[in-house]
């Protein structure tokens, strides 16, 4: 606890001795802190507040139409566009802040004034607040008004200029595509008119066709195998055919029949039926003789020139049993010319049919190729016709919330007091910072001071022990001593 006494003591002794240098600042400052508060510069603040927003998200029916600012993601990239060239020259060229002959350095003079005098912050995501200070309140509103109207121009140009590129984007593809998709739809309908054999819904019935023909193939080759069998039999019987014997066997039947008429009438003795019993063995005899020769072959032809002549006196209901075979073997022959040329004409057609049936898998293959082509490029034309046509709803809806989107807050006024702090301000800053500069500069000189001023300091460097002091001097008039107004002296002695 003495310590801690001790302590304070020394440095309300040091306190005092520097009691000059600590409130010497503090006396100066302030007056000084006044002294700028009054000549400084005055400076006025002007700013505007717009809420920028999608009024389509708002609707669910129209939501996927919009297309966002995302001004939080373009903050740092709005910063720049506020303070950019392009920007700032036609503002300072609109308020006419140089003149028209103005020499470069001057015009990056005035632009680069104003965009230090400018400033941008977001008050949540959808709110822009722009700051102006300059130090005249004169023409500060109509600055900030054309910056913010430079500013909302250029912050929706890039959202208009992607809408307008992208409909003319889409409009020159479009109708690249649509002279594509014609092409494609040309090729497959001109293949389809050279092929209309071979399309796939007349390959099935191709098939069936075939089959059919060949199975009529198959039937009338069975047909034509029994007819030449047939007319086989008929024509070598016919060859081995004697006229001679069928003539004298029709004789007999009719002697026969003569006699049985004779015999009804007379009795065997009777000459007439005697007679015909005569030519009756005689005709027997003479068939028996011929048949017992070998038989000599007969052409057709032959037998169709003594079948003639044989009925040529006959009457027509009684036709002999030559010329009806006859007749039946050139059924069978005109039978069989039929068959060969009905035959002749199926496989023909059975042949085409084949070779058609062949040739469908490369046509097929070339088919489904074109349809394949004309299948992705009319899915192509018709996904940029939907994008062209949202792109266009898109341009329009953005032209129609384009007088909702921007709704000023705050719009740019003209400032009537400056934004300066109060001269009190500055005197309670001058008091503080002067008393902590006394301070300071005390610590300072008392840490830098070789002085003596304590009996432990002077008995720490000598060494040795101190015997005895000199008290304090007389340093004024003869027979007055110095005053000590706190008697700190006579306190230290006694501490001593």
């Amino acid at each position: 606890m003495t310590d801690l006494s001790y302590r304070l003591l020394y440095i309300l002794i040091g306190a005092w001795r520097r009691r000059y240098v600590i409130i010497l600042p503090a006396l100066v400052m302030p007056v000084l802190g006044l002294a700028i508060s009054s000549f400084s510069a005055k400076h006025y603040q002007a700013h505007t507040s717009m809420l920028i927003q999608e009024t389509a998200k708002m609707n669910p029916f129209l939501e996927d139409l919009a297309v966002s600012s995302m001004l939080k993601e373009r903050l740092d990239s709005l910063q720049t566009l506020l303070h950019s060239r392009h920007i700032l020259s036609s503002v300072a060229a609109e308020m006419s802040l140089f003149a028209a002959d103005a020499t470069p350095v001057e015009q990056d003079r005035v632009i680069s004034q104003l965009s230090g005098n400018l400033s941008m912050m977001m008050s949540g995501k959808d709110l822009i607040r722009i700051d102006y200070r300059s130090t005249s309140p004169h023409g500060m509103k109509e600055i900030l008004e054309s910056v913010s109207k430079h500013f909302v121009e250029q912050l929706l140009a890039p959202e208009r200029s992607s809408m307008t590129d992208s409909v003319i984007f889409l409009s020159n593809h479009l109708e690249q595509r649509r002279q594509a998709l014609d092409e494609s739809e040309a090729a497959l309908a001109k293949f389809k008119d050279l092929n209309a054999e071979n399309i796939p819904e007349l390959h099935a019935g191709s098939i069936t066709r075939l089959a059919k023909l060949r199975e009529k193939l198959a039937e009338l080759e069975a047909e034509k195998a029994g007819v030449e069998k047939s007319l086989g039999g008929l024509n070598q019987q016919l060859s081995k055919t004697n006229p001679v014997i069928g003539r004298l066997e029709e004789q007999i039947i009719r002697y026969r029949g003569d006699l049985t008429l004779l015999k009804a009438r007379y009795t065997d003795n009777h000459s007439k039926v005697q007679a015909k019993q005569r030519q009756l063995r005689h005709l027997e005899n003479e068939r028996q003789l011929l048949l017992s020769q070998t038989p000599k072959l007969m052409k057709p032809d032959q037998l169709w020139d003594i079948a003639s002549a044989a009925t040529s006196g006959d009457d027509s209901n009684n036709r002999p049993l030559l010329l009806t075979q006859l007749e039946n073997l050139q059924q069978g022959r005109s039978r069989l010319e039929h068959l060969r040329e009905e035959l002749s004409v199926l496989k023909t057609m059975i042949s085409d049919l084949e070779h058609t049936n062949e040739k469908f898998g490369v046509y097929e293959q070339a088919r489904l190729k074109l349809e394949r082509d004309l299948r992705v490029k009319r899915s192509l034309y018709e996904d940029l016709l939907s994008r062209h046509e949202m792109a266009n709803i898109t341009g329009a809806l953005s032209i129609f919330e384009q007088s909702k989107r921007i709704k000023v807050i705050d719009r740019p006024y003209t400032p009537n007091a400056p934004v300066n702090l109060p001269a009190v301000v500055f005197v309670l800053a001058g008091i503080i910072g002067g008393l902590f500069t006394g301070i300071a500069t005390a610590i300072l000189l008392e840490l830098a001071c070789t002085c003596i001023y304590r009996r432990d300091h002077l008995e720490q460097l000598a060494g040795v022990a101190l015997l005895s002091r000199i008290p304090p001097l007389t340093a004024g008039t003869a027979g007055s001593p110095q005053t000590d107004p706190f008697n700190i002296k006579s306190l230290a002695g006694e501490i001593s």
